[in-house]
C-alpha cells in the first residue's frame, strides 16, 4: 500500500457504544497529522459492505460492554477482510476476545505459561472434582467481564459448591457492580487530584454499566483458575510488532485481584527478561496484531504467568511508561502509542 494513497475507515457509532478512551479518537487524531485519507463509517448501516468497497483498511475498537459489538463486530470485520480489506483487529487477534475459557484453551494449546485451569460444563462433573481433586483456595471467573468484575476467591468446598449450583442454576449477570467498581476506584486514589479526575470518568462508566446489563447472563460452566501467590502487583504486558510495553498495578488492600484497582505504576524493574520472551513468544506463534497480556509472577517459581488477556487496554495509561522494549531487550525512551502503532503496520507506515 505504499505506492498509492490508502484509504482508512474508521468505524464509530456512539448511540450503540461511546467512551472517552475509544481508540477512534486516537487513529482521528494520526490520520490527520500524517494526512492519511480516512472516513468515519457506521459497520452498523445495512450497506457497509458496499461502503467498505470504497477502503483499503477498517479499524473497530469494539467494546465487551456493548452487545451489539460482541455479536456482530466480528462476523463484519471477518467479511471485509473477505473482500480484500486490512482489518484491525483481525480474526486471530479478536476471536477468542473477552472469553477467558477460549483464551485458556488457545493459550495451552502452545503450552504458553499459564495458570492450571479447569472448565466443567455440567454440575455433574463439578462436584464429582469437588469430591476427589480439588485444592483451596482456587480462583472462579465469568468467561467474560472485565475489571476483576465476578472474579471470585473460593475458600473451601462449600464456597465452591454453592457458587457451582448457582452458575449452573439461574446463571449469574457479568455488569459490572456500581458499589464495587467505585469503592475500589477511591481506595486506590492517592491524592486529590486522582479523585477529581476518575470522577470525570463517571459519564464512561455509566455509559458501560447501562449498556453491560443488556449482556446475557452466564450459566451452564464452571471456569476456575489455579490461585497463584505473588509479590501484590500484576503487569498488563503490551506486544505490538516488534515493540513492547506495560503497566503495574497494585493488589488492592486486603484483597487479591490488581485489574480494575486503578492503582497503576512503572518499575521496568518488575519486567522480567522471561516475560518479555514469553510475551513475544506468544505473540509471534498466536499471530496477533496487539495483545495485552496479564502476567502475574508466581512466588513459587518465580515464573510470569499469563492469567488473561485482552487485545484492548488503556492506551492512555500505557503512554505513561514513557518507552518500550525491542526484541533484543533494549529499552527505548519514547511512548508507545498503542493505536498509532496498530495503524501504522495495517497501512505499512515507516
Amino acid at each position: 500500500m505504499k505506492n498509492r494513497k490508502v484509504r482508512v475507515a474508521i468505524h464509530y457509532n456512539e448511540s450503540i457504544f461511546k467512551h472517552s478512551t475509544s481508540w477512534h479518537f486516537a487513529w482521528i487524531n494520526y490520520c490527520e497529522a500524517n494526512n492519511i485519507d480516512y472516513s468515519i463509517v457506521d459497520c452498523y448501516k445495512y450497506d457497509i459492505l458496499e461502503t467498505l468497497k470504497n477502503y483499503d483498511c477498517l479499524v473497530w475498537h469494539f467494546s465487551h460492554y456493548s452487545l451489539q459489538d460482541m455479536l456482530f463486530a466480528r462476523s463484519i470485520l471477518m467479511s471485509a477482510e473477505n473482500m480484500g480489506l486490512k482489518v484491525f483487529p483481525d480474526v486471530p487477534t479478536a476471536w477468542h476476545f473477552d472469553d477467558k475459557i477460549a483464551e485458556t484453551y488457545l493459550l495451552d494449546s502452545i503450552q504458553a505459561p499459564i495458570p492450571k485451569a479447569y472448565m466443567f460444563y455440567t454440575l455433574k462433573d463439578f462436584v464429582t472434582w469437588l469430591d476427589n481433586d480439588s485444592k483451596f483456595p482456587i480462583v472462579a471467573k465469568l468467561r467474560c467481564g472485565s475489571g476483576s468484575n465476578n472474579v471470585k476467591l473460593l475458600k473451601n468446598r462449600t464456597d465452591a459448591y454453592d457458587y457451582g449450583k448457582k452458575i449452573f442454576g439461574k446463571g449469574l449477570v457479568s455488569t459490572p457492580s456500581i458499589l464495587y467498581k467505585g469503592s475500589s476506584q477511591l481506595k486506590s486514589a492517592k491524592s486529590w487530584a486522582t479523585i477529581k479526575a476518575r470522577i470525570k470518568r463517571i459519564p464512561d462508566f455509566i455509559e458501560s454499566f447501562s449498556k453491560a446489563r443488556r449482556l446475557p447472563r452466564q450459566q451452564g460452566y464452571v471456569y476456575l483458575q489455579e490461585f497463584i501467590p505473588n509479590a501484590g502487583f500484576d503487569l498488563k504486558i503490551v506486544v505490538i510488532g516488534d515493540k513492547l510495553s506495560f503497566i503495574a498495578r497494585n493488589i488492592r488492600e486486603g484483597e487479591f485481584r490488581a485489574s480494575g484497582s486503578g492503582s497503576f505504576y512503572f518499575d521496568r524493574s518488575l519486567v522480567t527478561k522471561d516475560i518479555i520472551d514469553s510475551a513475544f513468544s506468544v505473540s509471534d506463534r498466536l499471530k496477533f496484531q496487539c495483545m495485552g497480556y496479564d502476567y502475574v509472577i508466581d512466588d513459587r517459581d518465580n515464573i510470569g504467568k499469563i492469567i488473561e488477556m485482552s487485545y484492548g487496554f488503556s492506551h492512555t495509561t500505557l503512554l505513561q511508561a514513557g518507552g518500550y522494549w525491542d526484541r533484543s531487550g533494549e529499552w527505548h525512551d519514547e511512548p508507545l502509542n498503542a493505536p498509532e502503532e496498530i495503524l501504522k503496520h495495517l497501512i505499512e507506515v515507516e
